[in-house]
């Protein structure tokens, strides 16, 4: 798999030959050839990561409005990496 924010390209040389050759045409070879392919891994918008599989939080049944009942942490994996 490729992943923009780890490698955003790839650069490969690609030798194709053709062992096959007609014995008559032999002598105008070599039948083979190398070029260079670069590849460009485009963003796709992923999901935040949790950095936990589950939360549970108990809030008492009278709390206070506003009462912090707790804290879920989560990152963004995408360019900038920010919490969230």
């Amino acid at each position: 798999p490729v992943d923009f924010e780890t490698k955003r390209s790839y650069t490969l040389r690609v030798e194709a030959s053709n062992p096959h050759v007609d014995p008559r045409f032999a002598a105008w070879g070599p039948y083979k050839d190398t070029t260079t392919v670069k590849i460009s891994v485009e963003d796709a918008d992923e999901p935040p990561t949790f950095m936990a599989p589950g939360y549970n939080f108990e809030v008492e049944e009278n709390a206070p409005a506003g009462t912090i009942v707790g804290r879920v942490h989560a990152k963004d994996t995408d360019i900038m990496n920010s919490p969230v």
